[in-house]
C-alpha cells in the first residue's frame, strides 16, 4: 500500500512539473501569434518597427532584471553571444524573406524549422524521438500546409527570398538549440535573455536604421503598439520559451510552434475580418490534433527523465 502511494505521489510530481513547461511553450507561441497582428496595426514601415522593436526590448529586460534584483554577469552574457547573433540575423533574414518571396513559400519554408531541430535534436542534445511523434510531425506540416495554402496572399515567388527563408529556417533552428543548450546548463532566464536582446539590438538595430527611409515618423499610436510587442510578443513569448526548454525537448517545443501560423490566422479572422478558407480550417484542426498527439506521446517520456530531479525547484522556483 505505501510503495503504491508514493508511486501515485511521484507520478503526481511528475505530471504537475511536466505541464508547467509544456504550457509554458504553449503560451510562447500563443502571444508570437499575436505579433503579427499588432504588426498590421502599425503605420510605420516593418523596417522602422524592428529597428524601435529590438531597441526597446534590451531596455524593457533590463528593467526587469534591476527589479528582480538578478546579477547581470559576464557568464551569463557570454552564454547569450552566439545564440544573440544568430537570433539578431534571423530576424533579418526572415524580414527580407517575406519581402522577397511569396508569404505561402516564405511560411512553409520557413517552418522547416522544425522538421531541422528534430533531425539535429537527437544527435546534439540526446533527445529521443518516437515513432508516433514522427507521425504527428508529418500530419502537423500537412495541416500547417493547409492553413498557408489556403490564404490569399499576395506577392509572387522568388529563388533570392526563398533562399532568404531557407537560410531563416537553419538560423532559427541554431537559435533554438543553442538556446536549449545555454538553459540546460542552469543560466538565469531574465539574465540570459537580456544578453539575447542586447546581440539582437547590435545585430539588427543597424540594419533596420540604413534601410528604412521613415524611422523619424513614429507616432503615438505606433509607439503603444510597438511596446505592446516588446512586452507581450518579446518579454512573455521569447523568456517564457527560454525558461520552458531547460524542461521539453527541443524536438517538442518546435513542434509546437508549428500553431503559430494557425493562431496569427484566428486573430487575423477575429480581429481583421479576414476570411478564413474552408482549407485552413480543416488544416487548422489538423495542427491542433496533432500537436495534441506530440505533447501526449512524445514529450512526456523524455521531460520526465530531465524534471525528476528538479520537480521541486522547478514548481516553486523562479526562472
Amino acid at each position: 500500500m505505501l510503495t503504491a502511494r508514493l508511486r501515485d505521489a511521484r507520478v503526481a510530481v511528475v505530471d504537475q512539473a511536466h505541464a508547467a513547461p509544456v504550457l509554458g511553450v504553449f503560451l510562447s507561441v500563443l502571444v508570437w501569434g499575436i505579433g503579427p497582428v499588432l504588426t498590421l496595426g502599425v503605420d510605420m514601415s516593418i523596417n522602422s518597427t524592428i529597428f524601435y522593436r529590438v531597441l526597446f526590448w534590451p531596455v524593457v529586460l533590463f528593467v526587469i532584471v534591476r527589479l528582480r534584483r538578478i546579477p547581470l554577469t559576464w557568464n551569463a552574457f557570454r552564454m547569450a553571444i552566439v545564440p544573440g547573433f544568430i537570433f539578431g540575423w534571423s530576424t533579418i533574414s526572415g524580414f527580407m524573406s517575406f519581402t522577397n518571396t511569396s508569404i505561402v513559400n516564405a511560411t512553409i519554408i520557413g517552418n522547416l524549422s522544425t522538421a531541422f531541430t528534430l533531425l539535429v535534436a537527437p544527435r546534439l542534445l540526446g533527445e529521443r524521438l518516437r515513432g508516433l511523434q514522427v507521425v504527428f510531425a508529418l500530419t502537423s506540416f500537412v495541416g500547417i500546409a493547409g492553413v498557408v495554402l489556403g490564404a490569399e496572399s499576395g506577392g509572387a515567388s522568388a529563388l533570392r527570398g526563398d533562399v532568404l527563408a531557407l537560410i531563416n529556417s537553419v538560423l532559427w533552428t541554431a537559435y533554438f538549440i543553442s538556446s536549449k543548450k545555454a538553459r540546460s546548463s542552469g543560466v538565469n532566464t531574465w539574465a540570459f535573455m537580456f544578453g539575447i536582446a542586447v546581440m539582437q539590438c547590435l545585430v539588427a538595430a543597424p540594419w533596420a536604421l540604413i534601410t528604412s527611409n521613415d524611422i523619424s515618423t513614429i507616432s503615438r499610436h505606433d509607439f503603444l503598439l510597438i511596446i505592446t510587442m516588446t512586452l507581450v510578443s518579446g518579454t512573455i513569448g521569447h523568456t517564457t520559451m527560454v525558461w520552458a526548454q531547460r524542461f521539453v525537448p527541443a524536438s517538442t517545443s518546435s513542434l509546437i510552434c508549428l500553431l503559430g501560423p494557425v493562431i496569427s490566422t484566428a486573430f487575423a479572422w477575429l480581429f481583421f475580418d479576414q476570411a478564413v478558407a474552408v482549407v485552413q480550417a480543416v488544416g487548422s484542426i489538423v495542427v491542433l490534433v496533432s500537436l495534441a498527439g506530440v505533447v501526449k506521446y512524445g514529450a512526456k517520456e523524455t521531460v520526465v527523465r530531465d524534471v525528476l530531479s528538479t520537480a521541486d525547484p522547478l514548481l516553486n522556483s523562479n526562472p
